[in-house]
């Protein structure tokens, strides 16, 4: 099952269609059971390191991803200095992990905010608008659990 990026609607598996593909908008679905981190825009890696991140959950199958982050402007990340921060959900109970922070490394965000987004068949929704619920959460680096 796939979700359309832009517009949020649920496309069931195993159907053919026809997407429109104008150059200013280029057809790009999303698979249920994604995790996808957004940000706010940047134009250099450093801008906003704090900023608040959107995980747009697209349900429909369990889910996992871990973000990646290091300084951003060394190759220090080869001796060890970066962080995973592990995201699971599972689809049964609606329980959305956050896990415990793994690694380090100098300058790192030590607390940051999470937008979660929960995006169902019912209730359609892009990284940006909609979706069944959004859900903001405070991050410190410590597991969290999320019933959504």
């Amino acid at each position: 099952d796939w979700y359309d990026f832009h517009t949020g609607e649920y496309l069931p598996a195993g159907q053919q269609f026809t997407a429109d593909a104008p150059l200013e908008k280029m057809p790009i679905y999303v698979k249920a059971g994604t995790i996808l981190p957004v940000g706010p825009e940047i134009q250099y890696t450093g801008e906003k390191p704090d900023g608040p991140i959107t995980l747009c959950i697209y349900t429909g199958a369990d889910a996992r991803f871990s973000l990646y982050e290091d300084e951003g402007v060394n190759y220090n990340y080869e001796k060890g200095s970066f962080t995973n921060i592990p995201f699971q959900y599972d689809q049964k109970t609606g329980i959305f992990t956050i896990g415990a922070r793994e690694g380090s490394f100098e300058g790192m965000v030590t607390e940051r905010e999470f937008q979660i987004r929960k995006i169902t068949p019912q209730k359609p929704g892009t990284p940006f608008t909609g979706g069944e619920s959004l859900t903001t959460v405070s991050y410190n680096g410590e597991a969290l659990t999320i019933q959504l």
